[in-house]
């Protein structure tokens, strides 16, 4: 018997086996099937179960147009502090809608073929014109390097380091501030040109206000003068304080001259400084001018000699008239009248109207500006990645490049004002740079975190300052550019607060993000031979002498300074804080002993409660040590983001903006034929014929024939009527 015929015979049996198996195997995946299906309906049926649930309390129309009010007023409101930040930065007077040129932020340099670009008010990055050779303006150092210093022989100057004075700059301006000083023969690209200025704008503003610190605490304020439980008001004697002093004067008549004199006290616990020379400069306005204030009147300089006083509290011994010892406060000084005092005679007298001290580098409360730095970011946003303007251009090179979008804000950043972030740790410091370069090179891990300050040698050219430094926002949008600063300056304990505060008033709307402060232990760049110091050319340094006399002991010691063997070397000074000084300007740290050389020194003789002006105010001895010159003053770094923004677009104007067609692009209204143009006859080909012309019964067209669709545009439409039969 076959194979095959032994498997015909027994297939029952065969399939009976098979069968359960199959039926086992189908049961299995109908139920997984099935039971899937099943699940996924509950689901749905659950899910329309909730959106049903949901649209049980549908909001009233009542609702829904009170939340389209809000979401209005929100749009209002943005576009107001748009507009009115503008106009602060503008110097637009948002009553009159004038422009003040004194309050502009965004003004351009002194020239006649740029003004007129001001006068435009310009949105940033809008393309400007180079048809007259504009560009080629910023070449000059008359106009372009003007804005920064041009101070003359006998002239104070009015660029932005001039108008900071008496404030020093480690090293000079140049070595702080960002500046373009070799320019190559490539032209300039108008983006390059609004970055120059926009490097103009901030440092200036921020210079400002630092100048705003020294004005606020050179002035004097009228205050009761009180004797013997009586209060005086007379027009020539009046009584007027600062924060550090205050000062009694009086207009008497000496010999049919008129004298000024008075009392100057220190109202601090402090020692305090008279000035350069042993002589404090005092400007008194004795007219009231056109405003009441003396505006348009000459001030009076008045010199009291002094080289310091100490604070409340001090006392000292000295004889009355009659040989008597007695014991008085040795933070008043009785200012002796000298041929100085005398009033001119031309000059008007009617009343001490106003008081102002004139301070120097040795009074001026911010004393030194370590460090300006643009484009650098605090601790918190170290890791930021900084944007690029949002330039037609310069968002082309992002998107080939293949990064962000310019415009967004780093992920997960927080402006807010506060102290350190929990994660982010000490802030690495501002150390300015002590070389020439970009004024603001990249760190050594490549990113843009760590710029230094100006530079300090030639050779800082566009390609350096200006394109090397796109990346400088942390935020680029249409309304406000965000840009990450950092500050250190030297300034008086004394005024920490005013120059947080003035920062913080800024019309860049300067928002602190975080403040760092360490005492300073280094020095002011004094020359101890009395010439003029490397901080400060124009001459007058302070002239140290020899031991002190504040019991720190010999050669002015400082206790701080834990060196480990005597003498002032800068290898046994104690390092910094987080903030290092730069080490480009002023004098190296050396030995301070006796001064050397420049001629015999005679000590003075005014001291605390000394007379007249002491050794004159053409001397040039102290007994002040630098520990005591600096034994007050710290090193204030503060980090911050400034906001520039852009010019208001009221917002029907953005819309029309929008409506408008892009480059290269056609709407579809812009496709309709116009009113005036006729459209083209569809005829077939040229070989077709047109109907035939109609002639009168001569053979000849009829001369008034016209077309019956066509009506004559001079004569107005005529309805024709008819008679019906």
């Amino acid at each position: 018997m076959k194979k095959s015929d032994a498997l015909k015979k027994h297939h029952f049996w065969i399939l009976l086996g098979l069968v359960p198996l199959f039926v086992l195997i189908a049961v299995l995946v109908v139920n997984s099937s099935v039971g899937g299906a099943i699940a996924k309906r509950e689901d749905d049926i659950k899910k329309a179960s909730q959106d049903i649930a949901s649209k049980t309390n549908p909001k009233s129309n009542a609702l829904i147009e009170k939340l389209d009010e809000q979401i209005k007023t929100v749009a209002d409101k943005k576009g107001g502090l748009w507009k009115d930040n503008w106009d602060r930065q503008a110097g637009i007077d948002p009553k009159t809608g004038q422009q003040d040129p004194s309050k502009n932020l965004f003004t351009w340099p002194n020239s006649p073929k740029l003004k007129p670009f001001e006068r435009m008010n310009l949105k940033f990055g809008d393309r400007i014109s180079n048809d007259r050779s504009e560009f080629d303006e910023f070449r000059k150092k008359e106009i372009y390097l003007a804005e920064f210093s041009n101070a003359k022989p006998g002239f104070a100057g009015t660029g932005m380091a001039n108008r900071v004075a008496p404030t020093q700059f480690n090293g000079g301006w140049e070595r702080v501030l960002r500046f373009v000083d070799s320019w190559t023969t490539v032209q300039l690209t108008s983006e390059q040109v609004w970055l120059l200025l926009e490097d103009i704008w901030v440092q200036r503003s921020i210079l400002d206000a630092v100048r705003t610190v020294n004005i606020e605490m050179a002035e004097f304020n009228r205050v009761p003068l009180n004797k013997d439980g009586q209060v005086i008001d007379e027009p020539l004697r009046r009584k007027f304080a600062s924060r550090i002093w205050d000062v009694e004067l009086a207009v008497e008549k000496v010999d049919n001259k008129q004298v000024m004199t008075g009392r100057l006290a220190n109202i601090t616990d402090r020692l305090q400084l008279m000035g350069l020379g042993n002589v404090m400069i005092l400007r008194v306005w004795l007219d009231p001018g056109r405003d009441g204030k003396g505006a348009g009147v000459e001030p009076f300089e008045f010199k009291i000699g002094g080289e310091f006083l100490p604070g409340m509290g001090a006392m000292k011994t000295i004889k009355d008239k009659d040989g008597r010892e007695k014991v008085v406060p040795a933070n008043v000084l009785e200012i002796v009248r000298t041929d100085d005092h005398l009033i001119p005679a031309g000059m008007a007298v009617g009343e001490i109207v106003r008081v102002e001290q004139v301070f120097d580098a040795r009074t001026v409360p911010v004393r030194r500006i370590e460090s300006l730095v643009m484009g650098f970011t605090d601790s918190r946003n170290a890791n930021a990645a900084l944007k690029t303007p949002r330039f037609p251009s310069y968002l082309k090179e992002a998107e080939a490049a293949g990064t962000a979008s310019t415009g967004s804000s780093p992920s997960g950043s927080d402006l807010s004002m506060g102290g350190l972030s929990s994660s982010g740790g000490p802030p690495s410091g501002i150390t300015p740079s002590t070389g020439g370069g970009s004024g603001g090179a990249t760190d050594a891990s490549g990113g843009s975190g760590r710029p230094g300050a100006g530079g300090g040698q030639a050779g800082r050219t566009v390609a350096t300052v200006v394109d090397a430094q796109k990346q400088r926002y942390l935020e680029a949008s249409d309304q406000v550019r965000r840009m990450p600063v950092g500050l250190v300056v030297v300034v008086d304990q004394a005024y920490l607060q005013d120059v947080l505060i003035s920062l913080a008033n800024s019309p860049l709307r300067f928002q602190i993000t975080q403040v760092t402060w360490t005492r300073f232990r280094g020095n002011l760049g004094v020359d101890p031979v009395g010439g003029p110091s490397a901080s400060d050319p124009s001459g007058g340094g302070v002239v140290l002498s020899g031991p002190g006399n504040f019991g720190f002991g010999g050669g002015g010691d400082d206790p701080d300074e834990r060196r480990p063997s005597g003498g002032y070397g800068g290898s046994g000074r104690m390092p910094s804080g987080p903030l290092a000084p730069s080490t480009g300007g002023g004098s190296p740290p050396g030995p301070m002993g006796p001064s050397t050389g420049g001629g015999p020194i005679a000590p003075s003789t005014g001291g605390s409660g000394g007379s007249g002006y002491g050794g004159g105010y053409g001397g040039i001895a102290s007994t002040v040590s630098e520990s005591q010159l600096t034994s007050g003053l710290i090193e204030l770094s503060v980090y911050g983001v400034v906001s520039l923004y852009e010019k208001y677009t009221p917002p029907e104007a953005e819309a029309a903006k929008d409506q408008q067609p892009k480059d290269g692009e056609v709407k579809a209204k812009d496709q309709e034929p116009k009113k005036d143009q006729e459209p083209k006859d569809e005829k077939g080909p040229k070989d077709k014929k047109g109907p035939k012309d109609e002639k009168g019964p001569d053979g000849k067209e009829p001369q008034d024939k016209k077309d019956p669709m066509t009506t004559n545009p001079d004569k107005p439409k005529m309805r024709a009527r008819r008679r019906v039969r």
